[in-house]
């Protein structure tokens, strides 16, 4: 009778260390920026930031990858563990005989044995949902080079039309005080100093607007990098690095986005998918399989009166009506629901990629056709130039010239602007060339 309590407490102890031990993560958002602050700092230690650097930190401090990288990481720790049998059941009843000095008791031990399989079919869900998470990760990091690609150029144009209606600010400065002295000498009329004021008005609030755009996209490629906010005023972007307006010689070719059905199957968006209906599937099997008895069995103890029995219980559910009907009829529909996700999804996939190949054919039509436009108007600007230093064509006229090619510039970079982020799209469909630029 004295070692009963010395089971028991062993018992008590085994089941003590198979539990897990809980441990508190409180948030200090005082700290958390702290430590955002010096983790952007001592990363971002050069001023001067290039393509590569900007991808290179991005794949470390963006949040949505460290986000979609701790998902994984559970997924993988849930995969582990996954697949245990049922805990084994005991059970211990002790009786006092009234009137005697007598104990009766009993107990037995129970052992689920899964003959249908479920450990291994639940194994197998925790495994596909692990493969859903890490293409999930792939495409993360697909989206993120694409947001920073577009991002990148759009800066890298944003940068560039300053640069233009700077210099258009400044020939306008030059241009209203020569029309100024004309109009004091009485050779052109007063309008002429309108239409130029009217310029210069407009070129003074489209160089504000592109100053706002530019600190805005900044911002923008900050946070993308995931960098803390102060960050900012103390980066420079090297976007100029291989950007330039190309020549005739030098236009824009189109980037091949893999949209063959079978190559779309590559990405990681679609594979990310098929994991997760393949899930559905399984749970279904699991949901059928469950409709099936379990086999449980064990050994016992009795002692009545005195009298030792030692023997063995064997039992199971009998699944006269119930079988679990409801549960597979749930299964069956989440996995219909799935299926159509997964082929609708294939389906806009490409779809999406062939209007973008599309589009991008027209904008590079666009791109040439304000190329030549832009050039035709440079030719012409310096024939006027020319004729306008011998004498033989007005201010007003080469004012003129000099305005179609400013307008021509602006909207060659509007059209190049369109198929850099057009191709940054194409360029990540399927798979990431992180030593492209």
């Amino acid at each position: 009778m004295k070692s009963i309590p010395f089971y028991s407490g062993l018992g008590l102890l085994a089941l003590l260390a198979s539990c897990s031990v809980y441990k508190n993560a409180p948030i200090d958002l005082n700290a958390e920026e702290a430590a955002w602050r010096q983790e952007s700092g001592a990363i971002g230690r050069n001023t001067a930031v290039t393509q590569v650097q900007a991808r290179q930190i991005g794949l470390i401090l963006n949040p949505d990858l460290n986000k979609a990288r701790l998902k994984l990481a559970s997924s993988k720790e849930a995969a582990k563990q996954a697949g245990w049998w049922n805990d084994p059941s005991f059970s211990w009843d002790i009786e006092q005989v009234l009137q005697e000095n007598t104990l009766n008791m009993s107990g037995s031990l129970g052992f689920t044995i899964p003959v249908t399989g479920l450990p291994a079919l639940e194994k197998k869900v925790a495994e596909q949902y692990k493969e859903a998470d890490f293409w999930m990760l792939r495409q993360a990091e697909l989206d993120f080079l694409r947001s920073l690609d577009q991002a990148w150029s759009k800066l890298a144009v944003t940068q560039r039309r300053k640069s233009v209606i700077q210099d258009r600010l400044a020939v306008l400065k030059k241009e209203n005080g020569m029309i100024e002295k004309l109009i004091g000498a009485g050779e052109v009329e007063f309008s002429s100093r309108q239409v130029a004021s009217q310029r210069m008005n407009d070129a003074i609030r489209e160089f504000q607007n592109v100053t706002e755009a530019e600190l805005e996209q900044q911002m923008e490629l900050v946070k993308l990098m995931g960098m803390h906010p102060s960050s900012a005023p103390r980066l420079r972007f090297l976007t100029g690095q291989g950007f330039s307006l190309p020549g005739q010689q030098d236009e824009h070719m189109p980037v091949s986005s893999q949209s063959q059905p079978a190559a779309l199957m590559e990405s990681p968006k679609v594979k990310a998918q098929m994991a997760t209906y393949a899930t559905t599937e399984t749970l279904l099997k699991t949901e059928i399989r469950r409709q099936y008895p379990e086999l449980e069995l064990g050994p016992s103890f009795t002692r009545d009166d005195e009298e030792k029995e030692v023997g063995g219980e064997i039992g199971f559910n009998i699944p006269l009506w119930n079988r679990n009907r409801k549960a597979i009829a749930e299964a069956r529909g989440v996995r219909n629901t799935a299926r159509l996700e997964t082929v609708q999804l294939w389906k806009t996939e490409l779809f999406n990629a062939r209007q973008l190949e599309a589009t991008q054919q027209m904008v590079i039509r666009h791109c040439r056709t304000e190329l030549q436009r832009m050039e035709s108007f440079s030719s012409s600007v310096q024939t006027m130039e020319k004729l306008h230093g011998i004498g033989e064509a007005s201010l007003l006229e080469l004012a003129e010239n000099r305005h179609q090619l400013y307008e021509s510039r602006l909207a060659f970079l509007d059209s190049l602007d369109k198929l850099l982020g057009i191709q940054a799209q194409l360029r990540y469909i399927t798979h990431a060339n992180l030593q492209s630029k």
